[in-house]
């Protein structure tokens, strides 16, 4: 089991101060395109969500991926893609049950959170406490709550 980063959906506001420090920290520039966290809004319900990789136990995104460029970290239990094996077929994305990897603008290649080395930086910024870092037993509770939510809310399209 690993780390995550938490979600309380309910709490999320859409600032976006997590995909700018984000896209800061790894890309060097403020842009919500280049970020390995993303604000899904439903603005005709005042719904904003923090998508992020949650770092499954058993990923599909491992295992679909036909290059083998989507591999966990040792240290932190992440699952990030090897930009020099990532050939930008997208699987990972179609496999993912949270829809979390993107495409980076610029290199055509799949990106997902890295936890920041063990210290993930959208949740030192997050004012609203809708992301937070915490260990496994709490984590899997929460990824329950965050995985009920996006059901209802799919269901309503």
């Amino acid at each position: 089991m690993t780390d995550a980063i938490s979600i309380l959906p309910d709490l999320c506001t859409g600032c976006q101060s997590c995909e700018m420090v984000c896209s800061l920290s790894h890309e060097g520039v403020s842009s919500p395109a280049f970020s390995r966290i993303q604000i899904k809004k439903w603005p005709e319900i005042c719904v904003c969500m923090p998508i992020v990789c949650q770092h499954c136990q058993d990923p599909p995104c491992m295992k679909i991926c036909p290059t083998g460029a989507r591999n966990r970290v040792a240290k932190t239990g992440a699952v990030i893609t090897d930009a020099n094996w990532c050939v930008g077929c997208k699987s990972c994305i179609y496999a993912c049950p949270y829809g979390a990897p993107v495409i980076h603008p610029d290199t055509k290649r799949s990106i997902t959170c890295d936890l920041c080395d063990g210290k993930p930086l959208c949740t030192e910024v997050c004012t609203a406490g809708a992301l937070s870092y915490s260990d496994d037993k709490f984590a899997i509770e929460k990824k329950m709550l965050f995985a009920q939510k996006i059901a209802s809310l799919v269901r309503l399209k």
